[in-house]
């Protein structure tokens, strides 16, 4: 398919379907999952506080960083987390959207922190396990940078000022 046919077949998504979102729940939930057990297995503490700077970042900083100025704040975004924020958080102006976001840095933690972690692990232990669990957490995360530019950037209906520049087509 040409890129000009491509353009005329487009639409947004004013509501993500829930398969999109069960797909991004697994993946992120194996990340998750995933990131947990690298902290654990570096020390049990850390795996403790990862698990509640997790919840923090994801019921205070993201809902009120992204989700109260989004388009999707009430609906079905592609996690599902609008309709979650609009029970947390009243929704403000859509203007603020790109100005939150420098927030996202805390967001971003989540993955960074246990990368960082299995990376570390594979030079402390150096077997094949540290190994396996570092290439594998890096897959996921891989993964979910596809299924988030595949399936929920590519129809997102900020997605032509949303800062999340590697998403956003060149004009």
């Amino acid at each position: 398919m040409n890129h000009k046919a491509e353009n005329e077949n487009f639409a947004f998504c004013h509501t993500y379907p829930k398969y999109v979102i069960i797909i991004r729940w697994i993946i992120l939930g194996v990340a998750f999952a995933l990131g947990v057990y690298i902290l654990l297995d570096l020390k049990e503490a850390l795996g403790v506080l990862y698990v509640i700077y997790s919840v923090a970042a994801l019921t205070l900083v993201l809902p009120l960083s992204r989700c109260v100025s989004c388009y999707y704040h009430g609906k079905a975004c592609h996690t599902g987390w609008g309709k979650v924020a609009a029970y947390l958080f009243p929704k403000e102006d859509e203007s603020k959207f790109v100005a939150h976001y420098s927030y996202a840095i805390f967001l971003h933690l989540l993955w960074l922190i246990p990368l960082l972690a299995s990376f570390f692990q594979l030079l402390r232990k150096r077997d094949v396990l540290a190994l396996i669990i570092f290439f594998s957490y890096l897959l996921i995360l891989l993964m979910e940078r596809i299924t988030l530019k595949k399936l929920a950037c590519a129809r997102c209906h900020q997605r032509e000022f949303c800062p999340a520049i590697p998403f956003r087509k060149a004009k």
